[in-house]
Protein backbone atom coordinates (compact mmCIF):
# COMPACT_ATOMS: atom_id res chain seq x y z
CA UNK A 1 0.00 0.00 0.00
CA UNK A 2 1.29 3.59 -0.60
CA UNK A 3 0.85 7.25 0.83
CA UNK A 4 -0.36 8.88 -1.73
CA UNK A 5 -0.62 9.33 -4.84
CA UNK A 6 0.92 12.87 -6.64
CA UNK A 7 -0.99 14.75 -9.30
CA UNK A 8 1.33 13.89 -12.09
CA UNK A 9 0.86 10.41 -11.06
CA UNK A 10 -2.95 9.99 -11.07
CA UNK A 11 -3.03 12.02 -14.61
CA UNK A 12 -0.73 9.27 -16.33
CA UNK A 13 -2.28 6.49 -14.69
CA UNK A 14 -5.46 8.15 -16.57
CA UNK A 15 -3.40 8.58 -19.83
CA UNK A 16 -2.33 5.25 -19.81
CA UNK A 17 -5.45 3.37 -18.95
CA UNK A 18 -3.79 2.17 -15.25
CA UNK A 19 -6.75 1.88 -12.54
CA UNK A 20 -6.04 2.51 -9.42
CA UNK A 21 -6.20 -1.08 -8.49
CA UNK A 22 -3.71 -2.62 -10.67
CA UNK A 23 -1.13 0.24 -8.89
CA UNK A 24 -2.05 -1.09 -5.39
CA UNK A 25 -1.35 -4.51 -7.07
CA UNK A 26 1.76 -3.92 -8.65
CA UNK A 27 3.08 -2.05 -5.01
CA UNK A 28 1.52 -5.17 -3.37
CA UNK A 29 3.51 -8.35 -5.05
CA UNK A 30 6.34 -6.43 -6.66
CA UNK A 31 9.48 -8.42 -6.38
CA UNK A 32 11.65 -5.92 -8.04
CA UNK A 33 13.11 -2.64 -6.63
CA UNK A 34 15.32 -0.51 -8.46
CA UNK A 35 16.77 2.93 -7.53
CA UNK A 36 16.52 5.44 -10.58
CA UNK A 37 17.25 8.36 -8.96
CA UNK A 38 16.39 11.40 -7.42
CA UNK A 39 15.14 9.35 -4.14
CA UNK A 40 13.04 7.51 -6.60
CA UNK A 41 12.55 3.54 -7.11
CA UNK A 42 10.60 1.79 -9.21
CA UNK A 43 8.51 -1.07 -8.63
CA UNK A 44 7.64 -3.93 -10.61
CA UNK A 45 6.47 -7.94 -10.55
CA UNK A 46 9.18 -10.58 -12.17
CA UNK A 47 7.60 -13.01 -14.29
CA UNK A 48 8.60 -15.59 -11.54
CA UNK A 49 6.20 -13.79 -9.03
CA UNK A 50 3.27 -14.07 -11.35
CA UNK A 51 3.91 -17.60 -12.14
CA UNK A 52 3.66 -18.19 -8.90
CA UNK A 53 0.13 -19.82 -8.06
CA UNK A 54 -0.56 -17.59 -4.77
CA UNK A 55 0.36 -14.77 -6.72
CA UNK A 56 -1.79 -15.50 -9.40
CA UNK A 57 -4.91 -16.22 -7.39
CA UNK A 58 -4.24 -12.89 -5.49
CA UNK A 59 -4.45 -10.80 -8.98
CA UNK A 60 -6.97 -12.08 -10.31
CA UNK A 61 -8.17 -10.44 -13.26
CA UNK A 62 -5.37 -7.85 -13.03
CA UNK A 63 -2.50 -10.84 -13.75
CA UNK A 64 -2.64 -10.40 -17.55
CA UNK A 65 -1.63 -6.46 -17.09
CA UNK A 66 0.67 -6.79 -13.98
CA UNK A 67 3.60 -8.36 -15.26
CA UNK A 68 3.35 -5.45 -17.76
CA UNK A 69 3.26 -2.10 -15.67
CA UNK A 70 6.14 -0.25 -13.41
CA UNK A 71 5.34 2.20 -10.80
CA UNK A 72 8.07 4.56 -9.42
CA UNK A 73 7.62 5.83 -5.63
CA UNK A 74 9.44 8.41 -3.85
CA UNK A 75 11.72 7.82 -1.32
CA UNK A 76 8.36 9.45 1.26
CA UNK A 77 6.14 6.50 -0.05
CA UNK A 78 4.28 8.90 -2.59
CA UNK A 79 3.52 7.74 -6.10
CA UNK A 80 5.05 9.93 -8.68
CA UNK A 81 4.54 8.13 -12.36
CA UNK A 82 3.16 5.10 -13.15
CA UNK A 83 3.93 3.51 -16.66
CA UNK A 84 3.77 0.56 -19.41
CA UNK A 85 7.20 -1.39 -19.29
CA UNK A 86 7.56 -2.75 -22.80
CA UNK A 87 9.33 -1.66 -25.50
CA UNK A 88 12.59 0.35 -25.27
CA UNK A 89 10.60 3.05 -23.81
CA UNK A 90 11.07 1.28 -20.26
CA UNK A 91 14.62 0.06 -21.05
CA UNK A 92 15.89 2.29 -17.95
CA UNK A 93 13.45 0.99 -15.33
CA UNK A 94 14.63 -2.53 -16.24
CA UNK A 95 17.57 -3.42 -13.95
CA UNK A 96 17.59 -6.23 -11.30
CA UNK A 97 16.75 -6.25 -7.69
Amino acid sequence: MFEAMTHHAEARANQRGIPYSLVEAVLDHADIEVPVGDGCTVYRISKERLNDRDTRRQLGNLLDRAGKVAVICSDDGAVVTVMHDWGCQGRRYRGRA
